[in-house]
């Protein structure tokens, strides 16, 4: 199947979801696909519910059985609402994200069906606004998954996920993402995933976003990026940042962008475009691209992309219009 890049997903849920379907993610172990769907609910302005599918048994999927006494003493079994699921009376846009699906069991598959198809299962009722969303590995990806029973997989319209540098950049650029890393993958983007099964670690979006976090609290260097992404990609990161200490100070670009020496060589000059937007804002844009004006086209290109990314109202200032109309033919 055709992948897609995640910036493209969230027009086709959205259609999707007026035209009343459900919608499966596929892609490899930490591709952000979870990330995606929060992201989507974020801007559809709608309540989300997330449901691990490998959790569950066929009973759970309806709410297990429970024992009510009747009017007349009896007593009979039915099923209960879980607690998972939405207040079916809930007025507003939900998306119930059944995330896990391809490792549930066939028979937890199964019962999910009846909710994706009907938005009803056992005595439960989804909210009259839900859209249905979810995500699993591929058998290729050699995640522990159950093949899809092929009714389940024809109520879905699906989609093939591939991590992609330009889209995770935005997206790290305003997730506080440490700018040498943000750098690095600019300068190597095909360590941003690459899916090892037969490693322990290896690199994917989700890796990265867990060695940001620890890069402040780590004893050893090394060892704490290679338990997350591996030896082969912690010691090329290692490596990057110490080019990366050798950067001018960005204060000094910032107060000098005129005579503050550019660096040359492709490593470094990642990294400089990385610390610059690590800084950018609409204060200082203007001194940035100053500076920015004094390096090749093509890192040109990177600072102004990921400067956006981070800040969209930048687009409208008077040092963005000029730098694009002087820049009209790398453009093209």
């Amino acid at each position: 199947m055709r992948t897609i890049r995640p910036s493209q997903l969230a027009p086709e849920i959205k259609a999707n979801a007026m035209a009343g379907l459900a919608t499966m993610i596929w892609g490899a172990p930490g591709e952000g696909k979870s990330e995606i769907v929060y992201q989507i609910a974020e801007e559809m302005n709608a309540k989300l519910f997330e449901v691990r599918a490998n959790l569950f048994d066929p009973v759970d999927v309806r709410g297990g059985l429970k024992v009510v006494e009747q009017k007349d003493g009896t007593y009979r079994t039915r099923y209960g609402v879980p607690e998972d699921y939405p207040d079916s009376n809930y007025q507003g846009t939900v998306i119930i994200f059944i995330d896990e699906l391809s490792t549930a069991p066939k028979a937890t598959q199964n019962s999910f069906l009846q909710l994706l198809t009907t938005g009803k299962i056992g005595t439960y009722q989804a909210p009259p606004n839900t859209i249905f969303i979810a995500a699993g590995n591929r058998a290729t990806d050699r995640a522990a998954v159950h093949e899809m029973p092929t009714p389940v997989k024809n109520r879905f319209a699906h989609f093939t996920v591939e991590a992609n540098i330009d889209d995770w950049v935005a997206w790290a650029v305003n997730h506080d993402i440490d700018a040498s890393i943000v750098s690095f993958l600019r300068y190597r983007p095909q360590l941003l995933s690459d899916v090892d099964a037969t490693q322990n670690a290896f690199p994917t979006p989700r890796a990265w976003d867990y060695v940001s976090r620890k890069l402040p609290f780590m004893n050893d260097e090394f060892y704490g990026v290679a338990s997350l992404v591996g030896d082969g990609a912690a010691g090329e990161y290692i490596a990057f940042k110490q080019i990366y200490q050798d950067v001018p100070d960005v204060d000094d670009i910032l107060a000098k962008p005129t005579t503050t020496k550019v660096p040359t060589g492709t490593s470094v000059m990642y990294a400089v475009c990385g610390a610059l937007t690590a800084r950018v804002n609409a204060a200082n844009f203007e001194a940035i691209m100053k500076y920015t004006k004094r390096m090749p086209p093509e890192y040109q290109v990177i600072v102004v992309r990921d400067s956006l990314a981070k800040d969209r109202s930048l687009m409208t200032s008077q040092t963005f219009t000029k730098w694009t109309q002087e820049n009209a033919d790398v453009l093209l």
